[in-house]
């Protein structure tokens, strides 16, 4: 039998790259996505191509309580053999604490805290029972802060924790860790040039880093390690050295 991974935001960048790897790896894939329905229909298409029934996708914002619940029914007929979560989908923006309202709370937590918290505990039995893996995509300024972001960082940084203390929670049947990405990819909307030199020259790496830096390092938690457990491991070309 096929491992099988749920991964939540696998329609776009870093999260269709770990789609397409352990799909190519040989897994069994589900994601969720939100409002790319094209994107993800076309790699549900694709890989089906390639493995009959290997990846299926659910639409769920996870903003919406209602959608979640929906979502939470559709995921509980596909968990069987479910042997990794990776948290994945996460919402970002810039907003000042001043300026700051009870809508961008709940859209700055609900995909980088709450869901990864609630999200575990609903795939908990079967990692246990398989002997799983869980890894939540937190951010290197959940440690450092960052200006502007204060919401944003602060539900990273409950993720961090949150995967300590489940860590615990969980061994020895399933490992728990935390992967912080620094500047990997340009963001959708990419900044100015002077911008980018800032960023690059505050890397010791002088570059920013890809999809393939994060994959790889999830590939050897979810198919290499057997003992590292309750830890944050940071992709950042050395930024977070300081």
């Amino acid at each position: 039998m096929s491992d099988k991974v749920l991964i939540t935001g696998g329609a776009q960048r870093i999260g269709k790259a770990l789609v397409n790897h352990f799909h190519e790896n040989g897994w069994n894939i589900i994601f969720q996505y939100r409002s790319s329905r094209v994107e993800a229909e076309s790699i549900k298409e694709e890989l089906n191509s390639v493995r009959t029934d290997s990846c299926e996708i659910i639409q769920c914002d996870f903003d919406d309580s209602d959608s979640c619940k929906i979502f939470y029914k559709e995921l509980e007929d596909k968990l069987d053999g479910l042997t990794a979560l990776i948290n994945n989908a996460s919402t970002f923006y810039p907003k000042k604490l001043s300026e700051t309202s009870h809508d961008d709370w709940v859209k700055l937590t609900s995909s980088n805290l709450y869901l990864p918290i609630f999200l575990s505990k609903f795939c908990s039995a079967e990692l246990i029972k398989n002997k799983g893996h869980i890894v939540n995509i937190a951010d290197i300024h959940a440690e450092q802060g960052l200006k502007n972001y204060a919401v944003y960082t602060a539900a990273k940084a409950g993720l961090m924790n949150f995967t300590k203390s489940l860590a615990k929670e969980l061994a020895p049947n399933v490992l728990v860790n935390t992967v912080s990405p620094g500047a990997i990819l340009w963001d959708v909307n990419e900044p100015s040039e002077d911008k980018k030199n800032e960023i690059l020259a505050s890397i010791p790496m002088k570059r920013i880093g890809n999809e393939k830096d994060i994959v790889a390092i999830i590939d050897y938690l979810l198919s290499k390690n057997t003992y590292m457990t309750g830890r944050n491991i940071n992709i950042d070309g050395g930024k977070s050295l300081g």
